[in-house]
């Protein structure tokens, strides 16, 4: 009984513990959202001179420190580099920023996410490589210093057609787009194991998600229930919407469909990403006057289930 009692005290003092590890991550100060979508920051993080909207692509980090972006750069005068990554930091309860990230500036860089866990970034570059050309897929690993230098994620998931907006699960499984000629279309989405380091077993996830129209922009639930990403098809009048396929079996995917009107506009949607709870849809509409970085409860998508 003594020992029970014990394992008992043991198993709250455990449960007390897992609650207090709980972060509760500050959107730069924004109410968050319910099944409407509303604008994030004024849907902008960086003010441009021609009061132009180029930020997209938003990171937060799981411990609610850090957030990254994707911003387009690129002027007439210096085209090149054409994107950069771009980051806040909250320190002493105040965001810092935007300042280009410590890896980030000298090469095209975009198309950002975290590992899960918080302790790697992924992204999409074009620094020089001898086996690839165009944009391959990258990460950083958190040191205590800050960010390690960038790291090439190899040719088993690099190819010379181009590789863009990795998205990292729960599971350790990285979802991309590529435009490897194995695919559906000219550009699918598929999946990596990540192990150690390593990437390996690449695979297509298939016709419910690929079409011969094209896809891109994926991001993947935590959990791997769902996948979003982005596609321009003949019912959408070509105009780029968000996609969300479920996952109900080992790769095996529900047909995908849209995610609605309240998301899918005229104006078009894309660069899904999602906060670290999984909570929030975070996207951007393309076309004036509703151009800029929006947000949305990932409840919306309960409708949508199989």
């Amino acid at each position: 009984m003594q020992r029970l009692a014990l394992l008992n005290i043991l198993m709250l003092i455990a449960a007390f513990q897992a609650i207090g590890q709980g972060v509760s991550v500050d959107y730069l100060g924004q109410k968050p959202p319910g099944l409407r979508a509303e604008l994030f920051h004024s849907g902008r993080l960086v003010e441009h001179p021609k009061g132009e909207k180029r930020s997209f692509n938003l990171a937060f980090s799981p411990d609610g420190k850090e957030l990254f972006f994707s911003y387009y750069k690129a002027t007439e005068e210096e085209p090149d580099p054409t994107y950069e990554i771009k980051t806040f930091k909250r320190i002493n309860d105040k965001w810092v920023g935007p300042k280009t990230a410590s890896f980030s500036g000298k090469y095209s860089d975009v198309d950002i996410n975290f590992s899960p866990d918080g302790n790697h970034i992924f992204f999409a570059s074009e620094r020089p490589q001898p086996n690839s050309a165009g944009l391959d897929i990258y990460y950083c690993t958190k040191t205590k210093e800050g960010w390690s230098k960038p790291i090439y994620a190899g040719t088993n998931i690099n190819t010379t057609e181009g590789e863009v907006y990795p998205s990292i699960s729960k599971k350790g499984n990285v979802f991309f787009r590529s435009s490897r000629l194995s695919g559906y279309g000219n550009d699918d989405i598929y999946r990596a194991k990540w192990t150690n380091g390593n990437f390996w077993n690449v695979t297509n996830l298939g016709p419910n998600v690929n079409s011969k129209y094209g896809e891109s922009n994926s991001v993947i639930a935590p959990d791997e229930s769902y996948i979003l990403f982005c596609t321009s098809r003949p019912e959408t009048r070509n105009i780029q919407q968000i996609y969300i396929s479920f996952q109900i079996g080992e790769n095996i995917w529900t047909k995908a469909v849209s995610v609605g009107q309240e998301i899918n506009t005229e104006a078009g949607a894309g660069s899904p990403t999602l906060s670290p709870d999984g909570e929030f849809l975070f996207f951007k509409k393309s076309k004036e006057p509703h151009r800029g970085i929006y947000w949305i409860s990932t409840k919306v998508f309960q409708k949508l289930r199989p």
